[in-house]
C-alpha cells in the first residue's frame, strides 16, 4: 500500500532527491540508501514530481534564467535551484497546485535547506514568473 503523505512532505521528498542527484546518485541507489537507512517519505507523487523536474529540466532552467536579474542560473546555489525546478514545475504543469501555494512551499524548503537571505531570492523569481502566468 502506497505511503499518505501531506503536499509537503511529497515535495521535500522531491527535493532531497533531485539535489541527490547533482551529485551523480542514482534513483536506484537512492532508493536503496532510503531503504536501509533514511526512511525519507516518498510515493507515487513524489516520483512524478522527480521525473516531471527531470524531463523538463532546460525549460525550467530557462524560466529561472529569465526571472533571475541579481545572478545567472550557473551562479543560484544548487540548493536553490533544485527548490526553484520543482516551484517552476509545479506552477507550469500541475494544475492541482495553487501558484500561490507552490511558492509558499518553495520558500518554506530555502528556510530549512538554504541560506535565511536565499528565500527572499528565490520568493522573487517564482513572484515574478507567477504574474507572467497570471497574465496569459
Amino acid at each position: 500500500m502506497e505511503e499518505k503523505l501531506k503536499r509537503h512532505e511529497i515535495r521535500e521528498g522531491a527535493f532531497l532527491i533531485l539535489y541527490q542527484l547533482l551529485f551523480g546518485t542514482t534513483l536506484e541507489e537512492i532508493d536503496e540508501l532510503n531503504a536501509q537507512a533514511f526512511d525519507m517519505a516518498k510515493n507515487e507523487e513524489t516520483n512524478e514530481i522527480v521525473n516531471g523536474v527531470l524531463e523538463h529540466d532546460a525549460e525550467l532552467l530557462e524560466v529561472i534564467a529569465k526571472y533571475s536579474k541579481t545572478r545567472a542560473a550557473s551562479r543560484i546555489a544548487k540548493v536553490n535551484l533544485v527548490i526553484l525546478k520543482i516551484a517552476v514545475y509545479e506552477m507550469k504543469y500541475c494544475e492541482r497546485v495553487p501558484n500561490a501555494v507552490a511558492i509558499n512551499e518553495a520558500v518554506e524548503l530555502a528556510k530549512k535547506y538554504s541560506q535565511k537571505s536565499d528565500s527572499a531570492f528565490i520568493n522573487g523569481i517564482l513572484s515574478s514568473y507567477m504574474r507572467e502566468l497570471d497574465g496569459k
